[in-house]
């Protein structure tokens, strides 16, 4: 059974109407058991239509950009990421006047994602990603971030955090790291080496050799740095 994602200001004011109830209907629990009714606790994931990117000589990033943001938010379990069979679009416009809210609707969709990947001189990347709201018909969000090409997969990772704020009201974690003891070997000789990697898995990468023994690690406040035993 799933419940609705609520923000705080809904969960106390959810929590003030059921102790509400239960004050109001103690005087008649000597006769009659009071009946708790839950009407609407269930929440289906969001439709979210992601097309490719638009590409200024980046087409790899156009198409790989898009790709991580949809995993990211079908693995969240809170988004349904759409079939690309269905889009009448297979790239949609990253201008938000040439967005045809009718294409997406027909499909099922109540957010769309569209984006930009511009190739820049000097080893630069551009990408512009905007978030709208089909059944409304608005641009709820509109970001640009510049790198190198190198930190392609975190700035998907960033846009799905933007994704998911914008349209569930919490903080999105897909922008972040895991560090944790590999563990190889026989078992009365197992080697243990300190491992770092994004929360999809990707990026992984050892920290220590396994020469000696590495427990409990730690990152730093600043994320720069990790502690261990």
């Amino acid at each position: 059974m799933s419940l609705p994602i609520l923000d705080r200001r809904q969960l106390l004011a959810g929590g003030a109407a059921v102790a509400a109830t239960t004050l109001a209907g103690s005087r008649a629990i000597a006769q009659q058991p009071p009946e708790i009714v839950i009407q609407r606790a269930r929440t289906e994931p969001l439709p979210i239509a992601i097309p490719d990117f638009a590409s200024n000589g980046a087409d790899r990033y156009a198409r790989d950009i898009p790709g991580v943001i949809a995993n990211n938010l079908k693995n969240s379990g809170l988004f349904r990421t759409l079939d690309r069979q269905a889009f009448i679009s297979q790239v949609a416009p990253a201008q938000a006047n040439d967005i045809r809210y009718a294409d997406w609707k027909v499909i099922g969709a109540q957010l769309l994602v569209t984006g930009k990947v511009d190739a820049l001189g000097g080893d630069r990347l551009r990408v512009e990603f905007r978030l709208f709201d089909v059944l409304a018909g608005t641009q709820i969000q509109g970001t640009a971030y510049t790198t190198q090409p190198a930190n392609w997969r975190r700035i998907a990772h960033i846009i799905s955090d933007v994704i998911y704020e914008r349209a569930l009201g919490e903080k999105g974690y897909f922008d972040t790291r895991i560090v944790y003891v590999a563990e190889s070997g026989p078992l009365q000789r197992r080697t243990k080496r300190l491992a770092v990697m994004d929360q999809d898995g990707e990026n992984h990468a050892f920290l220590t050799d396994g020469q000696w023994l590495a427990l409990t690690p730690r990152f730093h406040p600043s994320t720069a740095q990790v502690a261990y035993m």
